[in-house]
């Protein structure tokens, strides 16, 4: 897992979007207790989160995104650990699994300790949030073609980062190749970089029967943050469940 180490200074970069924040916040206001938030990264959710008020407990394997996310805000509790077996010792009232942090977890058994350590960490009545990527058929079965997924302006340059997926239905795994190139304020190219990283897709159902076997009692069901219901063409999944 120290993999995602080498990702850390090139996170807040790629993942700017604060869309599914008013959701979090939400939750936040909602449910009484404090807040945890498993695979945290730096922060994205987790700081803005503390800024509101909010006692929030952010639980990150890598520690160079930790050490990136207590400059940011020193009020949460930062802590290096694997969500699949860390003990912190406390309840909390919500958790939330965000942007794919559940996908990277790599097989049933893998999934359900998270789930069963995430129950033990919530308080009777507690609340956890899920939220996944919705991937169609097409963009499953689609061959390992090269995308170019975004392009960020920097303030000495931009990022580019292009990938290569592909999909074993036999295990549910997807393996991606992702490239990053850098290039300075002229345009020229300054280096690359290539990260490879796999992830396990779940869908509506398992997802549900997961949470059942780990004492989970299924709530809400959104294919978006606005409160969608879930549909073929919808691109996330999002469920909320009570302890």
């Amino acid at each position: 897992m120290a993999e995602y180490d080498h990702l850390a200074d090139l996170y807040d970069l790629e993942y700017a979007h604060d869309y599914d924040l008013p959701f979090w916040h939400s939750l936040a206001r909602r449910e009484a207790g404090p807040v945890i938030e498993w695979g945290a990264g730096t922060g994205r959710i987790a700081v803005p989160l503390a800024a509101a008020g909010h006692e929030v407990t952010a639980v990150e394997i890598s520690a160079e995104m930790v050490e990136r996310g207590k400059v940011k805000n020193h009020a949460v509790n930062w802590v290096v650990g694997d969500m699949r077996d860390v003990r912190l010792g406390r309840r909390y009232g919500l958790a939330v699994c965000a942007f794919n942090s559940f996908l990277c977890l790599q097989n049933i058994d893998d999934a359900l300790a998270f789930l069963r350590n995430a129950h033990e960490h919530l308080v009777p009545g507690g609340l956890l949030g899920i939220e996944v990527s919705a991937f169609s058929p097409e963009e499953l079965a689609g061959g390992p073609e090269l995308r170019h997924d975004f392009t960020r302006e920097l303030s000495d340059g931009r990022l580019d980062r292009f990938s290569v997926s592909t999909y074993d239905a036999a295990t549910q795994l997807m393996h991606m190749s992702l490239f990053y190139e850098r290039y300075d304020g002229s345009g020229s190219f300054e280096n690359r970089r290539v990260h490879d990283l796999t992830i396990r897709i779940v869908n509506r159902d398992e997802l549900l029967l997961m949470l059942r076997l780990a004492g989970f009692e299924a709530e809400e069901l959104y294919g978006a943050f606005e409160g969608e219901p879930i549909s073929s063409s919808s691109d996330n999944l999002l469920a909320l469940a009570r302890r």
